[in-house]
């Protein structure tokens, strides 16, 4: 469903994707794990076409995106949803509002059927009835289900996840890796999954891959990422500062599974 090659972006002189290369199955969902600021996020929003990179090759479905004019970037990109760490509400609307925002933008359904679409990916994430609130009004993982609930509305054949739950607590941030494994289960949506959180990581994936220095260094099963002997992805995944790793131990091992 997604295949990406050789993708390369600076910013301010910092090689931020080196080449990265990364594929993602139809159906599945893919983590990726590393530390903050190493281009994670950067990586989805060049797959969504908020960033473009400098060179590279970002294929969805065979597509080639890289190349497309706007017209049919927007296309495709109703097909891509993006769940934001904050959630990206619009303050100024209720809930029902954010989440039909995009059906009166693209969609030519009737006021009912908007409506009823509404409750019903509000009821996929476990907040049926809500639509008259304000988003001040939400808790932190209440906002980022709405968030997904407005993604989902779409009907969406690719969900992109950033950081997913950050900031909420262990509960409602294990709701949300439920609903995360429900939209495989259920419609059999295509992810990624952009996270610090290794247990939600390990709950969720059906891959897991280590991002280091703007590269992809190991991709594989959750429990063969688990056992890597790969020294960064198991300093990474044991939460160990001391000992750091050289770029030259790190490179020796190559990209391992």
């Amino acid at each position: 469903m997604i295949e990406i090659r050789d993708l390369y972006k600076t910013f301010d002189k910092k090689q931020v994707l080196n080449g990265l290369a990364l594929s993602v199955r139809d159906g599945e969902t893919k983590v990726i794990i590393g530390r903050s600021g190493v281009g994670k996020s950067v990586l989805l929003k060049c797959i969504v076409g908020i960033i473009h990179p400098e060179s590279g090759s970002i294929k969805v479905n065979g597509e080639e995106l890289t190349i497309l004019n706007q017209r049919d970037y927007d296309r495709i990109r109703k097909n891509i949803g993006l769940v934001f760490q904050g959630g990206a509400l619009f303050d100024s609307l209720s809930v029902g509002e954010n989440i039909s925002f995009f059906l009166d933008e693209y969609s030519d359904l009737s006021a009912a059927k908007k409506r009823e679409r509404t409750a019903h990916v509000l009821s996929l994430v476990g907040l049926k009835g809500i639509e008259s609130l304000m988003p001040a009004e939400l808790s932190g993982g209440m906002r980022k289900r709405v968030s997904l609930a407005r993604i989902l509305c779409m009907e969406p054949k690719i969900i992109l996840y950033d950081e997913p739950t950050t900031g909420i607590d262990p509960i409602t941030a294990d709701a949300i890796n439920n609903i995360i494994i429900d939209m495989r289960t259920k419609i059999n949506v295509t992810s990624i999954v952009v996270t610090h959180d290794m247990g939600a990581a390990f709950k969720v994936a059906d891959s897991v891959a280590m991002f280091y220095h703007g590269q992809i260094i190991a991709d594989g099963s959750p429990e063969e990422i688990r056992n890597s002997r790969h020294p960064v992805v198991k300093q990474f995944i044991n939460g160990e500062a001391s000992g750091p790793i050289t770029d030259d131990e790190s490179m020796k091992f190559g990209h391992v599974r």
